[in-house]
């Protein structure tokens, strides 16, 4: 595992390549992760990754000692990533949602017993509540933080959680899989 300390920053500030490749290294797994579970395509995930790179490069003199590290560059990732949600205006209304085909209670005991149960469920909500529900639930964002990213009020983020666990806890294969 690569080393990483605060005295990097500073080189990578100066320009330095070593540093700014150490960067990439040690980080770029981490945020290809979530980007890749918020936005469900490796290619879109690989393009925002390194898009995410370039900005962090490019803005590594605005980064502040206060805040660490990596919450710097997820909150970059995300910022990202919401944007391209937004310019590509993926937005998959509930009727959308119900024509779903199905996913039958084996199909949702096989995802459980592979350890894929978080992106099944997350499967099952669009882009954007994805995005929301992992800030708040993974990544533990509080709402006002959230509401901040998404240029939203923080009420706007808590009724989205709320109503995708509502939708995720009534949803049948789920039911049928808990009893």
């Amino acid at each position: 595992m690569l080393e990483w300390n605060e005295k990097l920053i500073d080189k990578m500030r100066e320009g330095d390549q070593l540093a700014l490749e150490q960067c990439y290294r040690k980080f770029s797994p981490t945020l290809y992760t979530v980007i890749l579970k918020i936005c469900k395509n490796s290619a879109t995930a690989s393009d925002l990754l390194q898009d995410t790179f370039i900005d962090i490069f490019e803005n590594i003199d605005s980064y502040k000692k206060q805040f660490p590290f990596i919450a710097w560059l997820k909150r970059i990732a995300f910022n990202n990533t919401l944007n391209y949600i937004k310019r590509q205006k993926i937005a998959v209304n509930a009727v959308e949602l119900i024509k779903e085909t199905p996913c039958y209670p084996i199909c949702l005991a096989e995802e459980i017993s592979q350890g894929n149960l978080l992106e099944y469920l997350l499967g099952k909500v669009t882009e954007n509540e994805r995005l929301i529900l992992w800030l708040f639930i993974v990544e533990q964002y509080s709402h006002e933080d959230i509401a901040m990213m998404v240029s939203k009020t923080p009420s706007y983020s808590k009724s989205i959680v709320s109503r995708c666990l509502k939708k995720l806890r009534t949803n049948a294969e789920v039911k049928i899989y808990a009893c």
